[in-house]
Order: structure tokens, then sequence, then C-alpha cells
């Protein structure tokens, strides 16, 4: 029979052992959470990283040397088990995208908890007698299988989280029926983001408007903020609309019924997801499909993927605008230059001619202004007013936000970047009176079996206008390389491992008069095996 000290020894063991599942719980439950609760997409990335926890050879090797030592070697896994848990960071407040402790999130790592603490005590029940160690042994076999405890964990939960959701979705029906705003979907591969607030923007002047702040495009993202901020006087509700998959931006039409809706630009954004694109050119038209009879659908006609959109639709008021299309358009960008404090650009109308101003920079941006301008004007905004509107924008952060440091020029374009995205920076510093010209990226991701072949492309370009170009990570590292070789400028790449790796670098050798465009700016799940728990346990 155990002796007392027994006891305190197994009952130290078992704190120090759940204390730390609790935080690699909180570790992956953020790259679940980034997947949406995927669970394949998740398990794709965790793949066999469990394996290389340092929790997982630690168990094992204490199980090892336990027979020799039995008290010491459990002592010392006991305050390794809690240093490895202190040094992990919170993901909660680290990484990229920080862990949004939601009540589903906190539900999914209860759940999680109380399954790995039965296996472990079940494990370590079944193995005594049989094994040396065998709360160590038990302790290897729940490390190993931590993300499949989640997975489990959230499967148990789907028919509760699914109850929670259809509550909250009839709520914000309610809402939505009751308060009746004019509701404007906006929708895209690219652009979505920057459209929002550009149109809520210009539409404030007309009417209360309300359109969630960054990039909620989901539909419990979409849900949440209709419960929490749809209010009476609200004359305006702007939503952007998301999708991974078909099926997604009908489910958010159901929710907010569109009166009018903008398509930014369809292309292969997300291909990886999709499979081609016209799978992606049917997600995105399930917003023209929502219109009513008499709705308006402004559509950019330089995207062929969106025209296709705009020439399937049959019933409702059709308003295209664009810069290089040949279609008879309704506003045409023309005359796009670029300064250090902003663009200047002329929208070329049907009745008018309008030349405007503002901050913001890139071709994409400046085009996505057209549209959101088409729209404004076309439910009722006066073009004096909207042009006065465009000049009192603000960047967005991280969407070609242009900052200046240390007489350093910063192109910062790390969010979500795509082909359009990544060629509008190179034009845009192309165009500043600039000493020497950098670029740090990752490349651009998600686009299948296009993906090498695109980043080779890019990689020429970028080799076209800058004096250097750091290529950031394993991701796409190949291509780089490769469209270097292309244009014969090897020697003006540099291969770095990480973010902060790029960033040091830069330190040390961009000087004043320099320019540096930050494009992309991958998430956490593409971080390699010894990159995560290198963040796990030193951030």
């Amino acid at each position: 029979m155990p002796t007392f000290s027994s006891w305190l020894l197994i009952a130290a063991a078992a704190a120090a052992h759940g204390y730390l599942v609790w935080h690699r719980l909180l570790a992956y439950l953020r790259y679940l959470q980034q997947e949406g609760y995927e669970h394949i997409r998740f398990l794709r990335w965790t793949h066999a990283r469990s394996l290389s926890d340092p929790a997982f050879w630690l168990s094992i090797t204490g199980a090892w040397l336990y027979p020799r030592w039995p008290t010491a070697v459990t002592m010392g896994v006991v305050v390794a088990m809690v240093l490895l848990a202190r040094a992990q960071p919170d993901p909660r407040r680290s990484g990229k995208i920080t862990l949004k402790m939601t009540w589903r999130a906190r539900r999914v790592q209860a759940i999680a908890f109380l399954i790995a603490t039965a296996i472990w005590v079940g494990l370590a029940t079944v193995l005594v007698g049989v094994a040396a160690g065998p709360m160590l042994l038990a302790s290897v076999i729940v490390y190993a299988v931590i993300p499949f405890v989640l997975v489990a964990a959230n499967t148990c939960l789907r028919p509760y989280e699914r109850h929670i959701q259809r509550q909250y979705e009839a709520e914000a029906v309610r809402r939505v029926a009751d308060l009746q705003p004019f509701v404007i979907g906006i929708t895209g591969s690219y652009g979505k983001s920057s459209s929002k607030a550009i149109l809520a923007h210009i539409l404030q002047f007309h009417g209360p408007t309300l359109a969630a702040a960054g990039s909620i495009n989901t539909l419990m993202g979409v849900t949440r903020h209709i419960r929490e901020a749809l209010v009476p006087g609200h004359v305006f509700m702007v939503v952007e609309m998301g999708a991974f998959q078909t099926g997604s931006i009908a489910r958010l039409c159901q929710l907010t019924p569109p009166s009018a809706a903008l398509i930014t630009a369809v292309g292969d954004m997300h291909l990886e997801r999709f499979g081609s694109l016209d799978a992606i050119v049917r997600a995105k038209g399930e917003l023209a499909a929502a219109l009513p009879p008499d709705g308006l659908l402004v559509v950019n006609a330089d995207s062929p993927g969106a025209l296709r959109i705009a020439q399937n639709t049959r019933g409702r008021r059709i308003l295209l605008y664009g810069e290089t299309s040949t279609e008879d358009l309704d506003t045409r960008l023309e005359q796009v230059e670029f300064s250090t404090t902003g663009t200047a650009f002329v929208l070329r109308t049907r009745n008018d001619v309008y030349r405007c101003t503002t901050p913001l920079l890139g071709r994409p941006i400046v085009l996505n202004l057209a549209g959101a301008f088409t729209l404004a004007c076309a439910v009722g905004v006066d073009p004096a007013v909207a042009v006065a509107a465009i000049t009192t924008l603000r960047p967005v952060s991280n969407r070609l936000e242009v900052v200046k440091e240390s007489g350093v020029t910063w192109i910062r374009d790390a969010y979500n970047s795509n082909q359009a995205g990544f060629r509008a920076a190179l034009e845009v510093v192309a165009a500043l009176p600039v000493a020497r010209r950098f670029i740090a990226t990752p490349g651009v991701i998600e686009l299948g079996a296009e993906q090498f072949a695109v980043n080779r492309t890019l990689a020429r370009e970028a080799a076209a206008v800058c004096d250097t170009a750091l290529v950031v990570a394993d991701t796409n590292r190949e291509a780089f390389l490769t469209g270097y070789r292309d244009a014969g400028c090897e020697d003006r790449l540099v291969s770095v491992p990480s973010r902060a790796a790029a960033f040091r670098w830069l330190r040390e050798t961009v000087r004043e008069g320099d320019a540096v465009i930050l494009e992309n700016d991958l998430p956490d799940l593409y971080e390699p095996a010894g990159v995560f728990w290198k963040t796990v346990s030193r951030g």
C-alpha cells in the first residue's frame, strides 16, 4: 500500500502534468480557432507536431530513468513540467493572431481537459504493476494525442454549439427585420474590408451607418455584431461577407438580406480551399443571387471573375466600375498618381468628371474607392459629398500604410496579401523618390497548385523594382529563389527563417532615404514545427 509520501508524490506529479496539459491545450486551441474549428485542416497542420513537444520527450526520459531513482526522477519531472508550462507564452496575448477566449473556446478547452485527465488517470491505473513509472508513461501518451483530444472535445460540443448558434442567429434575424436598415453586402476575393470601411465612411455623411471594424465576415461574427451594435436609427448596414466554401455567403444573406451589393474582385484567393476558380465565382455569386428583383449590384469590371457574376445576373440594376476594362463603365478610374502623401486620381462617370485626392495608396485601394463611390452615389449620396469624404479617409493599418521612421519609408502591407496587393505595393514603392528599395515577404499563399508559379512570377517582378528582397520562412522560398534566378538577380535575394530575423536584418541594413515594403505576414499556421515549439517555450 502506498505510503503518505508516495501519495504526495503522485499528487505532485498529477498536478504538474495537469498544469502543463492546460497550457498545451491553450497553445493548440489557438490554431484550432484559426482554422475555424475545422478538424481536417487543424489535424493536417498538427501532423506529427506533438511528437516534437519537449514535454513528450521529458516524459519518455523520465519513464526510462524511473526504475533507478523513482523519487528523484518524479520530482525532477514535476519541476521540469512546471517550468515548461511557465515558459510558454499565453496565446491569448502573444502570436500574430491571438487566441480569443470566446465562450466556445472556454467550453472546448474545459471538455478537452476533462478528456485528457480521464485518459491520464485510466492509463496510469492500467499500467500500475505492468510498467515502471506508469504516471510518466501515461503523460507520454497524453502529450502525443493532445490535438486529437481537442478534436474530440469540439465534436462532443457540436450539437450544443449549433443549438446556441441557431438561437443567436434567430435573435439577429429578428433585430434586422425589426429595425430594417438598408443592407449592403460586400464580397470578393480581396478588397472586402477596405471597401467596407470606405463605403461606410462615405455613407455616414448621408445617414447613420453600421459597419463592423476589421475583417468580421463570418456567420457568427456578423451575428454577434448585429446583436451588440445594431440599434434603432441606423439607416445603412454594410456587411462584409467572406466564404471558405460554397453556401457561406448564402447563409450570411439569410441573416442580413441585402438590398444592394458590391463585388470587389473575384480571383484565386483561397484557391486551395475551393479547388477551382469556377467554385470561387459560384460562391461569391451567391450575394448577387440573394438581391431582390429591384436590387442594386455594383461590380468591378476589371476582374474577369466579378464580371462573370454581373453577366450571369438578371433582373437587377447593375453598375460597372473599373480602370482597364473595355466594358461600358458607369464609373471609370483615370489618371492615378502616387506620392508620399497619398493618391490623386479622376473618376469619370456618365454625367461628370470628378478630380479626387486621398491619403490612401495602392491601385487596388483606389479601385475600391471607385466602387464605393459608385454604390454610395447610387443610393442617394451627393457625388460632391462623396468626393469630399474620400479626402478625409485614413489608411487602414497594414494595408499599404506608409509610415516614416528615422528617415526610412515603411510601406506596411502585411495583412492578407494577394497578387494584386503585392503588385500594388511594388507600383507604389517604384513611384517614390527614395535611395534604395527593399521588400520583406513570405510570398502569397493558399493558391493550391498555382502557388509556386505565382510566387515565381512575383519574385521576378520584385527583382525589377527592389534593390534587395528578403524571403521569409520556407513556404515560398524555392519559388522566390527560382524567380530571382530567372531575373539574374539571385545575389539580391536574402533568405531569413522568420519575421523576427527579417526585422533584425533590416534594422542593421536600411538607412535614411530607403524604403521598405512589408508584404504579407503568414499566419501562425504556416510556422514550421521547430518555430512552433520555439514560440511556445520562448515567445
